[in-house]
């Protein structure tokens, strides 16, 4: 494609350099460069790729987008706009062919249940024989291919990228997680949803917006932007839910157990390996057992029934989507090897979460409720003693460890953590272990038969983020193996 197709609908404030140049692709990332390549500058939070055009250019670009004019060339054709970050979907649109427009995509926005129920909604999709995109936390999947992320929504470049790649594998419909960082920083802006999922909004990511108040502006937004042809299926026990109805021109229907809703669950029963209840809808009552336990699945699978009846799927084929996941990694996650106790993995890291996991976890009846979890560095700093707070309330005895300390200094979070233990009311039993792999072989060295270990907070991660370095680390891995280690000496 010629650099002058590409940039044709642009406002252009300079050009220096041919504009007939064939442009090859498209990438904003300077390491990813290939000949042929037109390299964009993104001023962003970290980077500001204006910095790497001469190595772009080593690279083999051929022109690059810019805002600030560079001192040198580097024989590349420099293309100057007033904001790249606002023309970045439009020339990724035309690069791809919209592909965006040929699919039919269904965003989960909230603090909580994201991933769950992307998955959720895909099984439900599949049973009713589409053939269906993923795009979240744990990985982007275009129809069966797995590809590896590295944030919850990818950037517009790369959403368009796999928008791209995913009309080619034939998917019809995309499920995608979205994330509030990617609403603030318009990666969605322009995207035509058909359809929009309220899970919940608690505290988290208040290092980059703020205020709470703020955090429910943008991720109201998703919903402010969708048109009047589109769906929302809200989640009507949220307190915010009315702030989002009242804000949104898209036909509504509502979900919950408490409140009244369009799609209602009745008779909830939780057991170990499930739960089941009964939805009641516009088109009667449909019998759930769902191989998920917890309210929190309750409410995961409610949200994606009710969208589903939105998109006039049958109850029948809602039902089987639902019943068929087994599980979703790192979410509640059993990790196999004793029959004694029970070890569970979650990737909880919101207040919310964890309270929701203690909660479910306390609803086995186990003899005692045994926890490791810590909080991010670089992160929400209020809500390492809320959590404290919430552990001390919940668990009979926690080990407060790091998660990701980023550049922060692990010691200092988990003396954050401990203030919420010394301010409860509750004469909890705690200790403190800065190395994580540590405190999981010593919790599950603790347990007793009839309890349950709970190891929140990382979930499916398979990496531990230092300041200066980043090793491998699952809390999987690290947990089978210490049960590994009893059973042979058991």
């Amino acid at each position: 494609m010629k650099l002058s197709e590409l940039i044709g609908n642009v406002t252009i404030e300079k050009a220096l350099g041919s504009l007939e140049l064939e442009i090859t692709g498209i990438t904003q990332d300077s390491r990813d460069v290939k000949t042929g390549d037109l390299f964009i500058c993104i001023k962003g939070a970290r980077y500001d790729g204006h910095l790497f055009i001469k190595q772009a250019a080593e690279m083999g670009a051929v022109a690059a987008l810019v805002e600030d004019l560079p001192s040198e060339t580097f024989g590349l054709t420099i293309i100057k706009v007033p904001s790249v970050v606002q023309i970045l979907k439009e020339v990724a649109g035309i690069f791809y062919g919209y592909p965006d427009r040929k699919l039919k995509l269904i965003g989960i926005v909230g603090t909580n249940g994201k991933t769950t129920t992307t998955y959720l909604m895909k099984s439900i999709l599949e049973a009713a024989g589409l053939k269906v995109g993923l795009i979240g936390t744990i990985g982007n999947l275009v129809a069966e291919q797995k590809l590896e992320t590295h944030n919850t929504t990818p950037g517009v470049l790369e959403l368009q990228r796999l928008f791209a790649q995913m009309v080619q594998a034939g998917v019809e419909y995309v499920v995608m997680e979205v994330s509030s960082h990617s609403i603030a920083q318009g990666r969605v802006a322009g995207l035509a949803f058909r359809y929009g999922i309220f899970t919940n909004i608690t505290q988290d990511h208040l290092d980059y917006h703020g205020t709470f108040e703020e955090y429910l502006r943008v991720k109201t937004k998703f919903f402010v932007d969708l048109p009047n042809t589109s769906w929302a299926a809200i989640n009507s026990d949220d307190p915010r839910s009315n702030y989002i109805i009242d804000r949104t021109v898209a036909k509504v229907m509502t979900y919950g157990i408490e409140k009244q809703s369009t799609v209602k669950a009745e008779g909830i029963q939780l057991a170990p390996t499930g739960a089941s209840y009964t939805a009641v809808t516009p088109l009667g009552k449909i019998k759930l057992d769902l191989k998920l336990t917890g309210f929190f699945n309750v409410y995961n699978s409610l949200s994606c029934l009710t969208a589903a009846l939105s998109m006039g799927i049958a109850p029948d084929t809602i039902k089987l989507g639902l019943e068929t996941v087994t599980g979703v990694p790192g979410r509640f996650q059993l990790v196999p090897g004793t029959v004694k106790f029970g070890v569970i993995v979650d990737y909880a890291h919101t207040p919310d979460g964890l309270e929701n996991i203690l909660k479910t976890g306390r609803g086995l009846s186990p003899r005692r409720l045994l926890l490791v979890f810590g909080c991010g560095g670089d992160r929400d700093r209020t809500k390492r003693p809320i959590m404290g707070a919430i552990a001390a309330k919940m668990a009979d005895f926690t080990i407060i460890t790091s998660d990701n300390p980023r550049s922060e200094e692990p010691g200092q979070i988990i003396r954050e953590i401990e203030v919420g233990f010394k301010q409860s009311s509750v004469s909890a039993q705690y200790i403190m272990e800065v190395d994580r792999a540590s405190a999981i072989k010593k919790i599950i060295t603790m347990a007793e038969p009839g309890d349950l270990v709970l190891i929140a907070g990382k979930g499916h991660e398979t990496y531990q983020i230092f300041a200066d370095h980043t090793i491998h680390f699952d809390d999987r891995e690290v947990a089978a193996k210490v049960l590994k280690e009893i059973n042979n000496h058991g």
